[in-house]
């Protein structure tokens, strides 16, 4: 192998699939990354079994060969090089990396011992083009549970439903819905009610990949002629995840049809007072109050070691009122995933879960659980 490749780009790739390696691995390949050449670019390989990442770089190949080098280690080091051209070249078991004056060898691994990633073979099945994509998988994956011990909640449904792609995720105590209609060619990858279940990690990272790409809008899926792998894919990565098996829970018998109070409030006050009110429920379970009545809204939080905190804020309420409590967290997760200047929240009761959603944004439906309160 004989190339050559700007630092920067050498640096941004390196530093994209290294979050595809896990430190707890028992296998010291995957520790590793995959550098090959492949017509004319270069190719950056990383898995951590469960998830793996194919990044095409642009690049001068003199010489073809791939390589397999310790991915933590050698990120550092291209990291640390001036931002000019970079010269890799394969002598026997040793890279030889050229930089401005900077000069080193890294010891290689066997190439042999990776394992092997999908790869798409033809053009995707279907492609998503969405006006900020990203944004749309960063309302649903934050509430995926993060607990192994129930694998079916740390995964996002995707499900078609009337010609709709619908996007779930729920951790037992949240709900995110996300509906995408106008979306052409669907049923090539899901049939009608027919469902995948991916894991969120994988879409979270799907998102800062759509990101990184300068906001790229269109986004390839494929599923693996195996059916338990999906590949998302754009003109420069692939990103492949397993998909997770098992029945997930009927989120539509969740939703409730309506609430007897409703509220309608700006973003960004709400944003500021929950944020504010946090700082007092840091230390009492996160647990802030709503009293809504009045065209008013009352956000208060207490602590035995800190004292208390009340805000007022101005709504437009329907409704005879209700006092219910929230989880902190979850709230300023929603309220930071949403670009709407306005917010529904729909109760009925304070012991029903809140839905919240956003006024310019109907097809996105947010739900939290309250917590019960002692008096």
């Amino acid at each position: 192998m004989k190339i050559s490749i700007l630092q920067e780009n050498l640096n941004k790739g390196l530093n994209t699939v290294s979050r595809f390696i896990t430190n707890k691995t028992q296998l010291p390949i995957l520790n590793n990354v995959l550098l090959k050449t492949d017509q004319g670019r270069l190719k950056l390989s990383a898995t951590n079994l469960e998830t793996g990442i194919n990044y095409w770089l642009g690049a001068k190949v003199e010489k073809e060969g791939e390589i397999c080098l310790p991915a933590k280690v050698l990120t550092e080091y291209v990291s640390s090089l001036p931002p000019q051209k970079v010269n890799l070249e394969l002598k026997g078991n040793l890279l030889g990396i050229d930089c401005e004056g900077y000069q080193a060898s890294f010891l290689t691994s066997p190439v042999v011992e990776f394992p092997a990633i999908p790869s798409l073979e033809k053009k995707p099945e279907v492609v998503l083009n969405i006006k900020d994509l990203a944004a749309t998988i960063n309302q649903v994956t934050f509430s995926a549970s993060q607990d192994e011990g129930r694998p079916v909640l740390t995964g996002v449904l995707l499900r078609i439903k009337k010609g709709s792609l619908f996007l779930v995720a729920t951790d037992g105590y949240r709900l995110s819905v996300k509906e995408i209609k106008g979306l052409k060619g669907m049923e090539k990858f899901l049939k009608e009610d027919e469902e995948l279940l991916i894991p969120a990690r994988a879409l979270v990272e799907v998102g800062k990949i759509l990101v990184e790409t300068d906001g790229q809008s269109e986004l390839g899926l494929t599923v693996t002629s195996r059916s338990n792998q999906v590949i998302f894919s754009t003109p420069e990565v692939e990103i492949i995840s397993r998909l997770i098996e098992g029945k997930y829970p009927d989120f539509e018998k969740i939703i409730p049809e309506k609430g007897k109070n409703n509220l309608t409030i700006e973003t960004e006050v709400l944003l500021q007072a929950v944020r504010t009110a946090s700082i007092f429920a840091r230390e009492a379970a996160n647990i802030i109050k709503f009293e809504v009545k009045n065209n008013k809204l009352e956000v208060t939080s207490n602590s035995p070691q800190l004292g208390e905190n009340k805000i007022t804020l101005e709504a437009k309420t329907e409704g005879e009122g209700v006092k219910i409590a929230f989880n902190s967290r979850y709230l300023l997760d929603f309220l930071n995933s949403t670009k709407s200047d306005l917010i529904n929240i729909r109760i009925n009761d304070a012991l029903s879960p809140g839905i919240f959603s956003p006024v310019e944004d109907q097809s996105y439906l947010h739900i939290i659980m309250p917590i019960r309160l002692q008096e």
